[in-house]
């Protein structure tokens, strides 16, 4: 698959599918006004710039529909192009006809992303921007909405050009001395140097270790309730949600299988995880099969939820809860004590949030528990937060890259072509955030996802 053709006229419906009140079709290209002017009465052959006209759409001498079209002339439209939006009566009919009579007038159906893609081509949005524009369309939460907006609007690019900016002029230090055949420039202060590397370091990794907390905030905060069987993990889930989700019995081991339920707190999507609980004592093949998928939840889980009944003692299956929830994965998540059923005479002590699902005492607290690292995110990063693991990868690559090039001062090496090399790559790591120096099947990789139509 190559990059399409941005000297084609493409058309595409911007709305989603379906039978509604409005649709929006939109063309794009150096053939969009003529493409339009061939099926809108009265025709617009020089249409004026960014006016809504009512017009007659035709197929032929047959009226389709009477629409609202509004005409963008380049480079002042979202893709940089000639563009036409074109407002008609959502009927899958009228929709599939503007379609068709576009194609006939010279257009081809756009592929997923294309408009967006075009944008970017064009210098209207770097490629962070572009990418958030997906984000936007796809958040459910308003974190995640904030988040997008932020990066559309240019938050993280701007953080990313400075870094960009720092690393340009450490180079031009570099390079001024390799150029310089007679040894007319004065020599360089190592130690004002690598201060310099090492403080874009720092503000690099600083930007990439909000991924974890920012992937949450854009696909939601993957939540499991472990503990021991009958800890009270079904009546929490419902608690939590405000109504009855999972079915609760004072019969232990009531939950066989995991249960997914997506709620939003305090603007973040969270998605709990109800599971089987994990039994010191397990009994046959139902109740182990239950319990191996509690532990593959864990290992993808961003924070766990450890509950104990605190009205009884510790048991072997609390225990057990514990070991599992710590050897959960490679990288442990982020564990929460909570001691339920604190409605009831305490029978243990310790440190963690009591929490009555019946009484609703310390939920407010869990709540606010479960999204305070997104939330700190938020706010420290001044919404500028890495939501892709693109731009992850991207920044500990350059990080990766400054960091030899410290050991290298470190060591007093006397290879400037050397300590440029790393320099250049740290600096290739970051355009490719921006798409200065993204790669073809990167672009593809990126745009794919799009819905056809942005």
């Amino acid at each position: 698959m190559r990059i399409p053709d941005t000297d084609q006229t493409i058309v595409a419906q911007a709305t989603p599918p379906g039978t509604g009140a409005l649709a929006v079709i939109r063309l794009s290209g150096p053939g969009a006004f003529r493409a339009a002017a061939a099926f809108t009465h009265p025709s617009q052959k020089t249409p004026p710039h960014r006016r809504a006209l009512l017009l007659d759409v035709k197929d032929g001498k047959k009226p389709i529909d009477r629409v609202v079209a509004v005409f963008f002339r380049a480079p002042a439209s979202c893709t940089g192009q000639d563009t036409v939006e074109i407002s008609c009566h959502g009927s899958p009919f009228i929709i599939r006809t503007i379609l068709n009579l576009a194609v006939k007038a010279g257009a081809r159906p756009a592929a997923p992303g294309e408009f967006t893609l075009r944008a970017f081509l064009n210098g209207k949005l770097d490629l962070a921007q572009a990418e958030a524009v997906g984000g936007l369309i796809a958040s459910g939460s308003e974190a995640a909405h904030r988040a997008a907006i932020a990066q559309v609007n240019g938050a993280l690019s701007a953080r990313v050009r400075a870094l960009k900016d720092k690393l340009i002029r450490l180079l031009a230090q570099l390079e001024a001395r390799l150029d310089d055949p007679y040894d007319e420039t004065p020599p360089l202060d190592l130690a004002r140097f690598a201060r310099g590397i090492s403080a874009v370091r720092e503000d690099t990794l600083k930007l990439a270790a909000g991924f974890e907390s920012g992937r949450g905030i854009r696909e939601g905060i993957r939540v499991v309730i472990a503990g021991a069987p009958n800890s009270g993990k079904s009546s929490l889930l419902n608690a939590l949600l405000g109504y009855d989700r999972a079915i609760v019995s004072p019969e232990a081991g009531t939950t066989r299988d995991t249960l997914d339920v997506e709620l939003e707190i305090h603007g973040f999507s969270v998605i709990f995880t109800d599971t089987a609980g994990l039994n010191a004592a397990q009994g046959g093949a139902l109740e182990t099969e239950g319990m191996r998928r509690t532990r593959k939840a864990m290992e993808a889980a961003d924070l766990v939820l450890l509950l104990k009944d605190s009205s009884v003692k510790f048991t072997p299956s609390d225990r057990l809860a514990e070991r599992q929830t710590r050897g959960a994965a490679v990288r442990p998540p982020g564990m929460i004590r909570v001691l339920a059923k604190a409605d009831l005479p305490p029978a243990v002590s310790g440190t963690g949030l009591r929490v009555s699902s019946r009484t609703g005492a310390g939920l407010a607290a869990l709540r606010s528990a479960l999204v305070a690292k997104q939330r700190k995110v938020m706010k420290d990063g001044a919404q500028a937060v890495v939501t892709f693991s693109r731009h992850f990868e991207a920044l500990c690559g350059a990080a990766a890259e400054l960091e030899r090039l410290l050991g290298l001062l470190r060591a007093k090496s006397r290879e400037p072509e050397l300590q440029a090399e790393h320099l250049r790559r740290a600096l290739d790591s970051l355009a490719s955030i921006l798409g200065e120096t993204a790669p073809e099947e990167v672009l593809k990789n990126i745009f794919k996802n799009f819905c056809v139509g942005k």
